[in-house]
């Protein structure tokens, strides 16, 4: 037998064999890697329990914070509805006092068209405020309130008719007489947005200070006139009573007689124009009585007629009043017709037509019922008026004379006196009615009457 070989020695000193109790080496890295896992698994897990920990009291700060923010958010909130609903009141009531202010409102753009109308310039203009949207504010009026602007110019200023007030003629007729005021609406910026024009119905206040107007002159004038006539009516009657008596001695010289009459003629006339004009300086008492006011206008236009159509003037009675009882002096109002007739009929020496009309009206305003007596004011307040209208389709009246003709000694005919019309004024007034004139050139003119009823 062989003897058994030894193993080289080891250069490190270290059996290469496993020493009894002793692990493998490959074992004792793997429980050292297992052990480094553990302590690094372990770690992991603090670490994340305390970044747990943390988020969860992250988390909770987050909530608390979302919470007082949705609280502020709230009240933010109420905040801005209170504030809208403050908003909305003063837009509700700045609308109210637009809608209700007693002028008339127009808003316009920089243009002039018309974007917004209150409610009393809807009354005036008698149209909705939707139906005016977009009109220029010059065409609706027939007048220029408003220049055309140069380019782009803003600073263009609105004309303003406070002396002299615009006639509108509504749907129904009726004419108005209004003055307009302007201011340019501006924005925050200061910058021009439109324009607001003011609009007041001054018809009415018109009419009371013509009448004043023309009482003041009516009064200086008929005192003098007054004055004037008697001392002419002395001397007047003289020349009379001696041109009877040089006719007298001149029997069998007609011409001579001739002349004598042609002063005697003219003499007449004189003495006619002064006895109208003391009959519009000292007026008749009124005879106060009822009378129908149908039944003298059938009259006055059948006495008419024969006249009307030597004229080839055509003549329409529409008397649509229900009532139409006043109390007054029968002779004087044949008188104011026959006047009225007679100058509507004059102004169409080609023909045309004539219309007399009557309607009741009720009136409330009590400044137009300033215009009446107070006795019939209260008494056609419960009873009405009637309204009494005589139109012709003649040449018409010059809007520059309108005020003028009822006006003594005013008269536009060649061999007028000018008295006709005023003391037709006169007698209107002393039945406490009133009496205006709508006319145009070359459309005719209505005179319109109004008298305050009474009970049939």
């Amino acid at each position: 037998m062989n003897p058994p070989t030894k193993a080289p020695p080891n250069p490190h000193g270290a059996a290469t064999g496993t020493a009894a109790g002793a692990l493998p080496r490959e074992e004792v890295d793997l429980k050292s890697k297992t052990a480094s896992l553990e302590m690094e698994l372990a770690h992991k897990n603090f670490l994340l329990q305390r970044g747990f920990e943390k988020f969860i009291e992250t988390a909770e700060k987050l909530q608390d914070s979302q919470r007082r923010l949705q609280l502020r958010v709230d009240e933010l909130t109420r905040e801005v509805e209170e504030k809208n609903r403050d908003l909305e009141r003063a837009r509700s009531y700045l609308s109210s006092i637009f809608a209700s202010l007693p002028i008339g409102v127009l808003v316009t753009d920089l243009e002039g068209r018309i974007t917004r109308v209150n409610q009393e310039g809807e009354a005036l203009f008698q149209a909705n405020g939707d139906a005016l949207l977009g009109t220029h504010i010059n065409t609706l009026l027939g007048e220029v309130l408003l220049p055309s602007r140069d380019g782009d110019d803003l600073a263009v200023t609105p004309m303003t008719n406070g002396d002299d007030p615009v006639n509108f003629r509504r749907v129904d007729g009726e004419v108005l007489r209004l003055t307009f005021s302007t201011n340019i609406m501006r924005g925050e910026d200061k910058e021009p947005l439109g324009f607001i024009f003011n609009v007041q119905d001054v018809t009415l206040l018109k009419k009371l200070e013509e009448h004043a107007e023309r009482q003041n002159r009516f009064t200086a004038m008929g005192e003098m006139a007054a004055n004037i006539a008697h001392e002419i009516r002395n001397p007047l009657g003289s020349i009379e009573l001696f041109a009877s008596l040089l006719k007298k001695g001149l029997e069998g010289d007609e011409e001579r007689a001739q002349m004598v009459h042609h002063i005697s003629s003219s003499v007449a006339s004189m003495n006619h124009i002064i006895s109208n004009l003391l009959a519009y300086t000292k007026p008749r008492p009124v005879s106060r009585q009822r009378v129908d006011l149908h039944a003298l206008l059938r009259e006055i236009a059948e006495l008419f007629t024969f006249m009307a159509n030597q004229n080839q003037v055509n003549v329409t009675v529409s008397l649509n009043a229900p009532r139409a009882v006043v109390m007054g002096d029968k002779e004087q109002l044949k008188q104011v017709f026959n006047n009225l007739v007679v100058n509507a009929v004059q102004s169409m020496p080609e023909g045309g037509d004539l219309t007399i009309s009557t309607r009741t009206v009720s009136i409330a305003d009590p400044r137009e019922l300033a215009r009446f007596s107070l006795e019939d004011s209260g008494l056609a307040a419960r009873n009405g008026f009637a309204e009494v209208t005589v139109q012709d389709s003649g040449s018409g009246i010059p809007k520059e004379i309108q005020k003028k003709i009822f006006d003594p000694f005013f008269t536009t005919k060649a061999r007028g006196t000018g008295l006709g019309l005023a003391i037709v004024h006169q007698i209107i007034l002393s039945h406490h009615a009133t009496i205006d004139v709508d006319s145009r050139i070359d459309q005719g003119t209505k005179i319109i009457m109004m008298y305050p009823c009474v009970k049939e």
